[in-house]
């Protein structure tokens, strides 16, 4: 077949117009370049075929061009020959022509840039701080906050102090949290203290970084900046936190929401922010700042009226600080979602513009909160609508809606973005619409341009566009997506997202299982091929296989010692990950195996030492190991933890919040909390032995100085700690208990209006009827909260009971962890008091909410134990005409009448609900006798039930 090939003159003139830069936006890397010997030059540029250069055959064929057409520069695009060959894999499949087109005027863009901009981009911006804003920020913009907002916000001072003590110490820092938790914010703000004490603080230009590049210090006594360190590539994360120094800091900050694969960052100093305590600083701020807030808000037009409760500033604070995050409080506050409905709505009004942020918001969950070039969203946008108009429009859509970092359009936020398109897929799309998302979301899956964030979109489809999900499946596209890449050649150590992206498509779709079936080899060579980027990806890869039941792999002695003597020889920091593979690995292997593996840790010898461990997650990896290969071989943790435990006990002593942010694996897991709160008993003697002497070194007056510095957010950790006490050293809990700072505690919780969970818990734990210091701290939570439940009445039994007697409402709780046990026992009690009839048919009538809650929910399994009935016939022998009231609506009725058909198909106890739940209908309730008639006809059983044999 003959081709049609480009003469040697356009192809010079064709890398020329991009600067001998490959066209692949993800690419571009220079094509020419000098060679080893001084007189020659390498060149490693490539003019492809945008259509196939054969009539009829070969990638994007297109028999329609002529010969002139198919040879000339206008069919051709300059790449490296990497991307040349990727272009064509698999007769082109995922690269089509309007994309390649795209890129190639995207490439040509960015030349021209480079010859006619008015200065050269450099790798480090200098960031002055000397355009401040005066007005508070997070109620006038939800852009995302940045260097501009440092003195309007509200700062963090204890986070501001704790990063600046690390990079003293370290000479670098990163700042860790989920999406919208003010990482960029605290990054800048600490930037800005370091600013006043005479640093230069730079940004730096992600886009410049190459492989082997060694940052060097822009200028003594200077801080760099990194914002949004996870969409760089780890290696050159670490190249910079590496060559930290004196007279250069690194300050990064990290966004867990939105990357694969952290765990390298064990290996440097991380703060981890809490959403939480940035949430409550936000909320205590504009209470105090109130004035100003309500003059901003009514500034951009939203009302805070005096009169109107829900309008009222302060409503309006409270109700954003029931938000998880501060960027979702500053959106409550200001209404964001709202504005999110409003642009869409505008937007679709417009010529359906709303696809423009629609496609924006598709990009930015594929690119990790990157964003692409406009050139790419304009190209996609081309597939939907080819109007050169309607494209123009959209192009200042971009503009006008979108923010552009580091030469890439993305949404306003990550956030945003998805909130944007769960109201678009809310709402009755069209076919056209469903076409173009289906085509759309399928053609970044194909291509591998995107891969670190194909899970990211899979997964968002997956949980919130099941039409969508149902769309990929059905069209063959997954089988597609999984065929293309289980017959690629790529080692998983350069394409570490291959194992995340396949363990994506195994929980988007199990028909993939069958794949996997027919050719099990490529888990199994990847299991061989295993390093430090991809053992974790592996471990939630076959944690996921064998959640699904698959038991297709073979695992043999070869890959156990691979992965063992990886873990072996790997780094400190990097043996958890190698553990929590070889611990998955142990659902796939026969005993022979499993013996081999144990026989693997005696010849070699292998011991760790917590005292090898000297940075701020001292105790993390120790932790890890223990917990993760514990199950592999028992002897050999209890080894390492009767050879450590002084070690452990010291550092608990020294710093006990910090050292047990480390430890919680071991706390939690190894010795047992997380069982206990599940109510599991270990068995294991000498765990429980290690446990004692753990608690026994553990100093009382270090545990109640803990306490002095941790906020809300901590309570939980604290409480965990307190359940290992509880466990193990019950004298040493009591005396805790009596010693405790309860109105610090107090302190915590005084904002809010219902007992907290974590709260409730501790109080628990902590419980001393014999510490007056106690018992007055449980009175005084039971008169904020004014009511009494099944918590306060075990803990303060006699105050409980003078308050429901004085009058305080006593709540009855189906849902408790005991199941109405409590609760049957407690009322029981209460009735033999004086006057106790009245006064338990006087709690009944307060719970008539609780009790029609109870007996209407439609959950399933709710009505499988027996104390929830004893509880409901006590209610039922004492105040029987409370049905009657909880039953007068027809609308209750048939739901009830809904759930007793489901009820008695169940099990034995359900079945006796059901006929309960009939015997109420026929006697307190006026509606549906025909159909009452109907079940008892049709289920004999119902008609037997006698009330009076629960007496």
């Amino acid at each position: 077949m003959a081709r049609h090939n480009f003469l040697e003159r356009d192809k010079r003139l064709l890398a020329e117009r991009v600067g001998f830069h490959c066209s692949n936006p993800s690419c571009g890397v220079s094509t020419i370049g000098p060679s080893i010997n001084a007189n020659e030059r390498e060149y490693v540029g490539v003019a492809a075929h945008i259509y196939s250069a054969s009539v009829d055959n070969g990638p994007r064929a297109n028999p329609s061009l002529t010969e002139e057409q198919r040879s000339s520069i206008s069919n051709a695009i300059h790449l490296c020959n990497k991307c040349s060959t990727l272009i064509d894999k698999n007769n082109g499949s995922g690269y089509t022509a309007a994309v390649l087109f795209g890129w190639k005027s995207y490439s040509e863009e960015i030349a021209k840039s480079r010859v006619y901009v008015a200065k050269p981009i450099i790798l480090y911006k200098k960031i002055d701080f000397q355009f401040l804003e005066k007005d508070y920020s997070t109620a006038l913009s939800c852009c995302g906050l940045n260097e501009k907002n440092v003195k309007s916000c509200p700062i963090n001072n204890v986070v501001v102090s704790n990063v600046t003590n690390k990079l003293n110490l370290a000479n670098k820092c990163v700042i860790k949290g989920c999406s919208g938790s003010g990482k960029s914010l605290l990054t800048y703000q600490v930037a800005y203290s370091l600013h006043k004490q005479g640093y230069a603080i730079f940004k730096i230009s992600k886009e410049l970084l190459l492989n082997n590049f060694t940052p060097v210090s822009p200028q003594a006594k200077s801080v760099l900046v990194i914002d949004d360190a996870q969409i760089l590539d780890s290696k050159h994360l670490e190249s910079f936190l590496s060559c930290a120094h004196k007279d250069c800091m690194i300050l990064a900050n990290w966004n867990s929401s939105t990357s694969i694969d952290d765990e390298f960052l064990r290996n440097y100093p991380v703060f981890e922010i809490s959403p939480a305590s940035q949430v409550k600083i936000l909320k205590e701020y504009c209470l105090k700042h109130k004035d100003l807030i309500s003059k901003t808000l009514n500034f951009i037009g939203l009302k805070t009226s005096k009169k109107n409760h829900h309008d009222r500033i302060e409503a309006r604070i409270f109700r954003a600080s029931r938000e998880s995050t501060p960027w979702l409080f500053n959106y409550s506050l200001t209404e964001g979602w709202h504005g999110a409905k409003q642009d869409l709505e505008v937007l679709e009004h417009d010529q359906k513009l709303s696809m423009v942020i629609v496609t924006v918001a598709i990009f930015q969950f594929a690119t990790l909160d990157n964003g692409v070039s406009k050139q790419t969203i304009l190209t996609a946008l081309k597939k939907y609508n080819t109007d050169s108009k309607w494209l123009n429009k959209a192009d200042s859509i971009l503009s006008k809606y979108c923010v552009s970092i580091e030469s890439n359009v993305k949404n306003k936020h990550y956030e945003y973005s998805g909130r944007v398109l769960k109201i678009f897929l809310s709402k009755k799309y069209s076919v056209d619409e469903l076409e173009y998302l289906i085509d759309l979301m399928a053609t970044v899956l194909k291509t591998d341009t995107y891969l670190k964030g194909h899970s990211n979109l899979l997964q968002f489809v997956m949980f919130d566009f099941r039409r969508g999900q149902s769309e990929l499946n059905n069209r063959g596209i997954i089988k597609e997506i999984t065929s293309n890449l289980l017959s690629s050649t790529v080692s998983i150590q350069n394409e570490p997202a291959n194992v995340t992206k396949l363990n994506s498509l195994v929980r988007f779709n199990k028909d993939v299982l069958r794949l996997l079936e027919k050719d099990s080899s490529i888990l199994e060579n990847w299991i061989l091929d295993v390093c430090r980027k991809t053992a974790y990806q592996l471990g939630n890869l076959i944690n996921t296989l064998c959640n699904a039941d698959f038991r297709f792999i073979t695992i043999s002695q070869r890959h156990i010692k691979i992965v063992f003597l990886a873990m072996v020889d790997s780094d400190i920091e990097d043996r958890p990950r190698f553990a929590y593979l070889l611990n998955r690995m142990q659902f796939f292997i026969d005993e022979k195996c499993r013996n081999y593996l144990k026989q693997l840790f005696d010849k070699s010898k292998f011991n760790i030492n917590i005292s090898s461990f000297s940075n701020n997650t001292a105790c993390y990896q120790f932790s890890k190991l223990i917990d993760e290969l514990a199950y592999i071989n028992s002897d050999w943790a209890d080894e390492q933890i009767k050879n450590n435990i002084d070690g452990i006990s010291e550092l608990l002593n020294q710093d006990l919040m910090n050292a047990y942010s480390s430890l919680s694996d071991l706390i939690n897991h190894y010795f047992g909390v997380t069982s206990a709160i599940l109510g599991i008993k270990l068995a294991d003697s000498w765990l429980k032995k290690r446990a004692r002497y753990l608690a026994s070194k553990l100093s009382t007056s270090s545990i109640l100085k803990a306490f002095e510095n941790i906020e809300a957010v901590d309570v939980q950790k604290y409480g965990n700690i307190m359940i290992f006490l509880a466990m193990y050293d019950k004298n040493k809990l009591k005396e805790i208990s009596d010693k405790f700072n309860y109105q610090r505690l107090f302190e915590l919780y005084k904002d809010d209006e219902k007992l907290d969970h974590y709260h409730r818990a501790l109080i628990a734990i902590l419980k001393n009827s014999d510490s007056k210091n106690y018992q007055d701290y449980v009175a005084e939570t039971i008169n904020k909260y004014n009511y009494i439940d099944q918590l306060f009445l075990l803990l303060s039994p006699e105050y409980s009971l003078q308050k429901i007697k004085s009058g305080m409402r006593y709540r009855i709780d189906f849902k408790g962890c005991s199941k109405c046990k409590n609760e049957l026992l407690i009322l029981t009690e209460v009735i033999k008091e004086k006057d106790g009839t009245s006064l338990v048919k006087r709690i009944i009538r307060e719970n008539i909410n609780e009790i029609s809650d109870a007996i209407l929910n439609k959950a399933i399994n709710v009505d499988q134990n027996k104390s929830k009935f004893s509880l409901l016939f006590f209610i039922y022998k004492n105040v029987p005409s409370i049905f009657n009231e909880i039953l007068r609506e027809k609308e209750k009725a048939s739901v009830l009448i809904e759930k007793t058909y489901r009820l008695i198909k169940g099990k034995k106890q359900e079945k006796i609900f059901a006929q309960f739940y009939v015997f109420l209908l026929k006697n307190h309730s006026s509606h549906h006798m025909s159909q009452i008639a109907k079940i008892e006809k049709k289920y004999s059983s119902i008609g037997r039930f006698d009330i009076t044999r629960f007496d």
